[in-house]
């Protein structure tokens, strides 16, 4: 059994190590740069900013938690923290 899942392995890394030499991995690139600039480009629009979403989902809850600090002093505290950390940057300040 352990023969034949050995050999098993080694005719799929060869089925797939065959269709790599067959199959162009690259695609030619002749006059078409501005063109696949812009295809390229129009490609990462479409794609959410994960950034932005990663970004949010970690700073709201600090953010809400913020809203509800009635304290002068301890809200000043808490904006100053979260600005050392790094969790929210000068252009999201709330005053």
């Amino acid at each position: 059994m352990a023969i034949s899942f050995v050999c098993g392995a080694i005719v799929c890394s060869l089925l797939l190590f065959g269709a790599k030499m067959v199959i162009p991995t690259r695609a030619e690139t002749d006059n078409l740069t501005g063109e696949s600039e812009n295809i390229t480009q129009s490609f990462l629009d479409l794609l959410p900013d994960i950034e932005k979403i990663y970004r949010e989902s970690l700073v709201a809850p600090f953010e809400k938690a913020e809203s509800k600090i009635y304290d002068e002093d301890i809200a000043e505290f808490y904006g100053e923290l979260l600005d050392s950390t790094g969790l929210r940057t000068p252009d999201e300040e709330t005053d």
